[in-house]
């Protein structure tokens, strides 16, 4: 398995994260599918990291084995800056799940210190905007790194098979041999770089997928509480504080007959 680039425990083992799951189906709060969902996506987004990763470390074992030349180089260079991406965008995937977790805390510390109606303002105590959107401008970065090395390998494969035309015209030319009109196709090291940055991008371009199901997912979750829904939080908070006080109430002393 390649190099994770996700320093922080995946987002489903987080204690905050469990326990407010778990308190938001047992009194079937608003939103706790929403939340669900989001925990899921972000789990997601970390899978397709490690995806990304294992990806480039598959092209430089790739390059390793690789003659040098100028396709080689523009490739290793490619590499190196997609290696430095990936860890940029895992340096921002733990910040978004460090959003994430900071908000399960404190919705966990309001219904501690208000009861359990705290669970109809859920959205309220989650702040993911701004590390989303710095997810996403990683991952677009990396999107137009790709789009670049792809260009830059297809350029540098046409002017060397261009370049070793022209020698071998020399040559048939001395030879007395008609000239070859067109220069040989890409060759096979840039067909399987080509073909590694496409498998690259495809899991950049549904990690961005991921990240827009992640915002609407939070939209919805502000909008899941409705008045008549903080109502019913409303009540359950009524009930779990008179359960609370059957608890406390003390038990009735024994009477005596007096015999």
């Amino acid at each position: 398995m390649g190099k994770r680039y996700s320093s922080r425990a995946p987002l489903r083992d987080e204690a905050a994260v469990r326990e407010l799951l778990a308190l938001m189906e047992g009194y079937n709060a608003p939103g706790r599918k929403e939340l669900a969902a989001m925990v899921a996506q972000i789990t997601g987004l970390e899978r397709q990291l490690d995806e990304a990763s294992r990806q480039i470390e598959a092209m430089r074992k790739e390059l390793a084995e690789v003659r040098e030349g100028p396709v080689k180089r523009t490739l290793t260079k490619a590499v190196r800056a997609l290696e430095r991406g990936a860890a940029l965008l895992g340096e921002r995937l733990d910040d978004l799940k460090a959003a994430f977790v900071d908000g399960c805390k404190r919705t966990l510390a309001a219904v501690r210190e208000r009861g359990i109606s705290a669970l109809a303002h859920t959205a309220r105590f989650f702040h993911l905007g701004p590390a989303v959107e710095a997810v996403n401008r990683l991952i677009d970065h990396n999107i137009s790194t790709i789009d670049r090395g792809i260009a830059q390998v297809e350029r540098d494969s046409r002017n060397y098979h261009e370049a070793g035309r022209r020698v071998r015209n020399a040559g048939r030319a001395l030879l007395g041999q008609e000239p070859v009109a067109e220069a040989k196709g890409q060759g096979k090291l840039a067909d399987a770089a080509i073909f590694l940055f496409q498998k690259e991008k495809s899991v950049h371009l549904a990690m961005r997928r991921g990240t827009e199901h992640l915002e609407e997912r939070l939209s919805l979750l502000e909008q899941a509480a409705r008045p008549s829904i903080r109502q019913t939080m409303e009540a359950a908070n009524q009930k779990l504080a008179q359960e609370r006080q059957g608890q406390e109430r003390p038990a009735p002393a024994l009477e005596h007959d007096g015999r």
